[in-house]
């Protein structure tokens, strides 16, 4: 997917008003939260019990940036995909395009991190692993059900899927109490117009 970017119009302050459209594909193992941290993000709503995502879903995130030049209005096109391996055939085709993947992990659940590594078959069919202008985020859910007392991953193993993946950004998140959550998808907006 090219990105999209249409320039409107100069504003009062001789400002660029630029309206972007950037793909962002959320994978991770069903039940990691995925689909509740898109509804808080998006609606600002906290849904306790979401229905299993069949094949996937579509969100919309808009964010305003701006700099010394530009407005820059971004719309997050926000792909949920089913955690579940039996619908993951159909995902590769989905991915294509994709300018920035979240990588979702259940922070109390070691091996929710370690499935992830399961994806990258499709995002190397989908043609995204390996793509330098493909951004990279990992994200911790569940924030609120752990302390750091509790927290059933190390620091050393997020580390290795940071390095393994080639991410430079982690961010612990709560649905549940927002924890995170508006950090994240802020951090999404600023690395899209890089």
């Amino acid at each position: 997917m090219q990105s999209n970017i249409n320039q409107l119009t100069v504003s009062e302050d001789q400002k660029v008003i630029r309206n972007i459209q950037k793909k962002i594909v959320i994978l991770g193992e069903g039940g990691v939260g995925k689909t509740t941290l898109l509804h808080r993000t998006v609606s600002n709503i906290f849904v306790d019990s979401t229905k299993m995502t069949i094949g996937s879903d579509f969100f919309m995130k808009k964010i305003e940036k701006t700099d010394e030049k530009n407005i820059n209005h971004i719309n997050l096109l926000l792909w949920d995909f089913a955690g579940q391996e039996r619908f993951r055939f159909i995902l590769k085709d989905y991915v294509r395009g994709a300018e920035g993947v979240v990588l979702c992990f259940d922070l109390a659940r070691l091996p929710t991190l370690k499935r992830l590594y399961d994806w990258i078959d499709i995002l190397k069919e989908g043609g995204v692993w390996g793509n330098k202008n493909v951004k990279f985020f990992l994200v911790g859910t569940k924030e609120d059900l752990v302390s750091n007392n509790s927290i059933a991953i190390s620091p050393d193993e997020i580390e290795q899927c940071k390095n393994d993946f080639n991410i430079d950004y982690f961010i612990k998140t709560s649905a549940l109490n927002s924890n995170g959550v508006e950090e994240l998808f802020n951090e999404i907006g600023n690395r899209m117009l890089k």
